[in-house]
This record gives structure tokens, C-alpha cells and sequence, in this order.
């Protein structure tokens, strides 16, 4: 009874298909019904959220995509959304707390 327990994660082909059913659920409830009614809204945000993630998770031959972020990029991103943005500094509050979260997730590396 020794044996380790196998690593979980998430799995990815499972968040893909979640994207692709809700785009596809709402483009079919505005198409039939109405772009007003809100579980089109809430389907096509879920949809534009999974999709990314989708795309950021880790694969068996390759780490999770933003582990080789460099802070020149975040720092361009930042700058380039605080150009874009017609009101900047809603965006501070955001940033703050995502500093802080990411402090805590690039502590020390885990061991294998």
C-alpha cells in the first residue's frame, strides 16, 4: 500500500469540449430565441472564459504555457490595457491582487 497516488490535474480535453458547448449553446439560444435573454450572455462568457484556459494547461510534453512568462511581457500587457481602457484606474484594484496571488504561486519550486 505504498505506491504514491497518481498526479490530478485538470484535464484538458474536458475544458475544451466545456468551451466549445457553451459557445455552441449560445449562439443557438440567440440565434433561436434572443441575444437579450441572459443565459445566452452567461453561455458565451463561460464559452470566451474556458477557451483560454483551454489553451494555457498543461499537455504531457509541455508546462503549463505561462510558466515562461517574463515580467517584460506582463509589464507591456499592463501598459498596453491602461492605454486601452477608458477608465485605467478600475484596473488598479485587479492588478494589486493578482501581484499578490502570484507572490504566493512562484514561492519556492515544488520538489519531484
Amino acid at each position: 500500500m505504498s505506491e504514491s497516488a497518481p498526479e490530478t490535474g485538470p484535464n484538458r480535453t474536458l475544458v475544451g469540449v466545456l468551451a466549445v458547448l457553451c459557445l455552441l449553446a449560445g449562439a443557438g439560444i440567440w440565434f433561436f430565441d434572443s441575444s437579450e435573454n441572459m443565459l445566452c450572455a452567461i453561455l458565451i462568457r463561460t464559452g470566451l472564459v474556458l477557451g483560454p484556459l483551454w489553451a494555457v494547461l498543461p499537455t504531457k510534453g509541455r508546462a503549463a504555457a505561462w510558466t515562461k512568462v517574463s515580467w517584460v511581457w506582463i509589464v507591456a500587457l499592463v501598459g498596453v490595457l491602461f492605454l486601452l481602457v477608458s477608465r485605467p484606474w478600475v484596473l488598479v484594484p485587479i492588478f494589486l491582487v493578482l501581484f499578490v496571488l502570484s507572490m504566493f504561486s512562484w514561492g519556492s519550486p515544488t520538489k519531484k
